[in-house]
């Protein structure tokens, strides 16, 4: 069956066509853009909630195990997969400060993002075990190791569940230090 190229039905077929190629272009960024927002969302609520268990470490506020709790567990709904599928999309988008490293580094920030998780839930069942005091078996311990700059190998993340709470908060911190440096463009 031949259709007829010409005449109205045509002219729409075309005019729809052509439409929806040049929206293709304004979704894919309307997509980025938001991408973009929730990332920096999701960084600021982190970087609060990181804030608050810290404060309770060094006793800057009074421990609540309920405050501590969901915190961590705001840092692991913004982590791991959630924030690896941010960025699956164009890393260049307007407002982003994300670096195109990302794209050609993807095993390594998905493993920052799914190490962020990790620490997390860690900080987050720790609260669960002291409902009442941050106890000393949450705090550092003189066998926890800190070492090593952003770009650091820090412990293995398989060694978690026997490291203190604190220990664990500041790997974590270190993850976020260590994905700034490597996958966050600086301003100029």
């Amino acid at each position: 069956m031949l259709i007829n190229a010409s005449g109205p039905k045509a002219a729409l077929v075309l005019l729809a066509v052509g439409a929806l190629t040049t929206a293709t272009p304004a979704v894919a960024q309307t997509v980025a853009t938001d991408n973009v927002r929730q990332s920096q969302d999701g960084t600021k609520a982190m970087a609060a909630a990181a804030k608050t268990i810290d404060g309770m470490f060094k006793g800057s506020s009074a421990y609540d195990a309920n405050a501590f709790k969901a915190a961590a567990e705001t840092i692991g709904s913004h982590s791991g997969e959630r924030l690896s599928s941010l960025f699956e999309k164009s890393i260049a988008a307007p407002g982003s400060k994300a670096s195109v490293n990302i794209e050609a580094e993807r095993q390594a920030f998905d493993k920052l993002a799914a190490d962020l998780s990790v620490y997390a839930s860690r900080l987050s069942a720790a609260a669960d075990r002291n409902p009442d005091v941050l106890s000393p078996q949450m705090q550092m311990r003189g066998g926890d190791v800190m070492t090593g700059g952003p770009l650091a190998r820090k412990a293995g993340v398989r060694d978690v569940s026997s490291m203190s709470a604190e220990h664990a908060f500041h790997l974590m911190l270190q993850t976020c230090t260590s994905c700034h440096a490597k996958f966050r463009v600086r301003a100029e």
